[in-house]
């Protein structure tokens, strides 16, 4: 079985781990009722199968493969149920008919508009008084307050229920919210008014995670009062712990331009500089003869530090794989790394199965996969001959298996390639373990009072420097390759090649390499003649419930319009980003009234598009105005602020089409669509439908859709 993918050898727990992923999937994308019993009985069969055909030699060896299905099916069970019970648990007893809730602030954050909070309904109250436990998550928004902002973490409040579930707005290629907010077992959210709700008191919460949260926050403290500037001790504390908060986006964009956005998150590669150091630190327990001591010290040590930094997904799938190395010498028993590392997806996914779903889950799977895959291939290929030179191949290597093999998932998610990514790496990976290491340090000494000044103002210098770099790489012409985008097949296609790629090389096998590069060139071939062309002339009226946005696209142009410029949409790029990169559009062009550019001329209230006329209502304008002459009108766009009747406008215009925005409120939109029926207007609802897209190439409407 060398010649294999993945040798079962290296790695038997591959055949728990797939057909459990199997079953997570066809729960979330094919949920069916019996979909469990289906499979539970298929286990069954085949087991009965199995067994029978073991009592008779001849048939042991042809039904050899029934005990392999029966399993597959079992754990295909196992893997629907797991996501099954998840959704109850994070459905809680609501819906219900409830007369208050109870519920625990997790964490409080101002926006421009509401003051928003995650929470945790922890009791309803019924009418008749009686109260019902619950761990229900949801988003609570109020209005703004002096009451409102004070809320924090471990704050206790009263409000009548009138949970709805949190959707999506409705514009193309938008950010899935609604999925990003159930992959956190949160499927509702509520507004309150400053009179909907109660605060009742702060109680702290005792919970294993609450506590590692506080030890957190005392030694961010800590670190705080050791004179830090202010960009290093957002590093140290994003390096040590994990914890961005303090990362500027200036920051952020820097480190992900230069490829080192994973130092800012505790990972796998945290975690294992801090098992190495710890390693190191305990060898003189092998001195002493208490060599088993050490790895259940670093056991014990390396969970600590997991939860202090949060337990993200990627932290926790690191230990739990050194776990499983450490309860080996512990045990006296190797596994190999390629086994531990599934084994920890497994029991991940069985603690949660919306990790799978979940970017730093998948990036951190891939990179260490990628890292036991791809980095012997790399080494042994370049071969270094001497000593030095083997400890910087080394470090070359990991850092572009593991970059090799997230670049897929990079692009699809984060549409940019850095292309210094492995130069900053082999520059900056190398002093981790020594900023780690003296981070640590100095923590320990202002716990035992002790001045290392010294160490400070090294450690200060050397996270500037670190920053200082990153800012070089970042403003370099090229430093990047922005704006890619890619379809969920081209994401599979990438990694089919790469891995059969490297398959080849570890196997030797030069059929393999043939069968990556005829499939290289069938995919191309195929995607060239059905890939979807891209809209190069459209206009957009964007789902937003306060600002109505209009797009115009002309011959690649992209212009912006904001019929009122006092509401303009300061979100509209994050918006509209996706939908612009898909179709190659770049340059933001904001447009005003009395605007004559191309094919586009507004003169409100007309707007003159690619032969198409857009009347807009968003004014008392048209009231009580009369005409001899019905004006043809193709669209007519009616946003806030219109308050007059369809009736008396269809009096002045020949309307074909009606667009209702989002910013309507609902009684009037109500009340507009009624209208239109009664006139015979045909009329569009963006708050029900999604944003208006009208391709002006073929004259057709484009319905929304929304991307990862």
């Amino acid at each position: 079985m060398r010649n294999s993918f993945l040798p079962i050898e290296e790695a038997p727990f591959i055949r728990i781990l797939l057909p459990f992923l199997c079953g997570i999937l066809i729960q979330y994308f094919f949920p069916f009722p019996y979909s469990i019993c289906i499979f539970l009985f298929l286990g069954i069969l085949f087991i009965i199968k199995y067994h029978n055909s073991s009592k008779f030699p001849s048939k042991r060896f042809a039904d050899r493969y029934c005990f392999g299905i029966a399993i597959s099916c079992f754990f295909i069970s196992t893997g629907i149920a797991t996501l099954l019970i998840k959704q109850k648990e994070d459905l809680g007893n609501f819906p219900g008919k409830h007369k208050y809730a109870i519920a625990s602030v997790l964490n409080n954050k101002e926006t421009p508009r509401t003051i928003c909070c995650e929470a945790e309904i922890q009791e309803w109250v019924q009418h008749n008084k009686k109260t019902i436990r619950d761990r229900l998550k949801v988003i609570l928004y109020f209005k703004p307050d002096s009451t409102s902002r004070s809320l924090t973490k471990d704050d206790f409040i009263l409000f009548k229920p009138d949970l709805v579930s949190i959707g999506n707005f409705k514009n193309p290629e938008s950010f899935d919210y609604a999925s990003y907010m159930k992959h956190k077992g949160i499927q509702y959210s509520q507004y309150l008014n400053s009179n909907e709700w109660k605060y009742l008191g702060h109680k702290k919460n005792n919970s294993i995670k609450s506590t590692a949260l506080e030890i957190q926050e005392s030694i961010c403290k800590k670190l705080q009062n050791n004179n830090f500037s202010e960009t290093s001790y957002a590093i140290l504390v994003a390096l040590l712990l994990g914890n961005t908060d303090y990362i500027t986006p200036e920051i952020r964009s820097e480190f992900s331009t230069s490829g080192l956005s994973h130092i800012l998150a505790v990972s796998g590669l945290h975690t294992g500089i801090i098992w190495s150091l710890l390693y190191v630190l305990l060898s003189p327990l092998v001195w002493i003869k208490l060599s088993r001591l050490r790895p259940i010290l670093i056991l014990v040590f390396l969970w600590i530090y997991a939860f202090i930094s949060g337990l993200s997904p990627s932290t926790v799938r690191a230990t739990i794989m050194i776990s499983f190395i450490l309860f080996g010498q512990i045990l006296d028993r190797k596994g190999t790394s390629l086994n531990n590392l599934f084994a920890a997806a497994f029991f991940m996914l069985l603690y949660n199965p919306y990790y799978l779903f979940n970017i730093s889950f998948q990036l951190s799977f891939i990179a260490v996969f990628s890292i036991l895959y791809i980095y012997p291939v790399l080494y042994h290929t370049i071969a270094p001959s001497s000593k030095w030179s083997s400890y910087i191949t080394s470090i070359f290597c990991v850092s572009a298996a593991a970059q090799i093999g997230t670049l897929p998932l990079v692009i699809y998610y984060f549409h940019e390639l850095p292309l210094f990514s492995l130069l900053t790496n082999l520059i900056i990976v190398p002093f981790l373990p020594i900023i780690l290491g003296v981070g640590i340090l100095v923590l320990i000494t202002d716990y035992l009072q002790i001045s290392v000044n010294f160490l400070i103002e090294g450690l200060d210098q050397s996270l500037i420097y670190i920053e200082h770099l990153t800012r070089a790489i970042a403003s370099l012409s090229y430093s990047s390759i922005r704006n890619i985008w890619i379809e969920p097949h081209y994401l599979l296609f990438l990694f089919i090649v790469i891995f059969t790629f490297f398959w080849s090389f570890r196997t030797r096998r030069s059929d393999i390499l043939i069968f990556t590069l005829l499939f290289t060139v069938l995919f191309i071939t195929a995607d060239i003649f059905y890939k979807d062309q891209p809209i190069r002339n459209a206009w957009i009226v964007y789902h937003d419930n306060h600002h109505t946005t209009i797009n115009f696209i002309d011959n690649g142009n992209n212009y912006i319009f904001y019929p009122n410029p006092d509401k303009q949409d300061s979100t509209i790029e994050k918006k509209a980003y996706n939908f612009w990169i898909k179709n190659g559009i770049e340059d933001l062009n904001i447009v005003n009234d009395n605007c004559n550019v191309q094919e586009l001329y507004i003169r409100l209230p007309f707007i003159r598009f690619k032969g198409s006329t857009i009347l807009l209502l968003n004014s008392e304008y048209w009231k009580d105005k009369k005409s001899t002459y019905l004006f043809p009108i193709d669209y007519a766009i009616i946003s806030q602020g219109f308050s007059g009747k369809l009736s008396d406008i269809s009096e002045i215009f020949n309307i074909r089409t009606i667009i209702l925005c989002a910013d309507l409120n609902y009684f009037k939109q109500q009340a507009l669509q009624k209208e239109s029926d009664r006139l015979g207007i045909p009329y569009y609802s963006i708050r029900n439908s999604g944003a208006w897209m009208f391709d002006t190439d073929t004259q057709l409407r484009i319905p929304s859709t929304a991307s990862n």
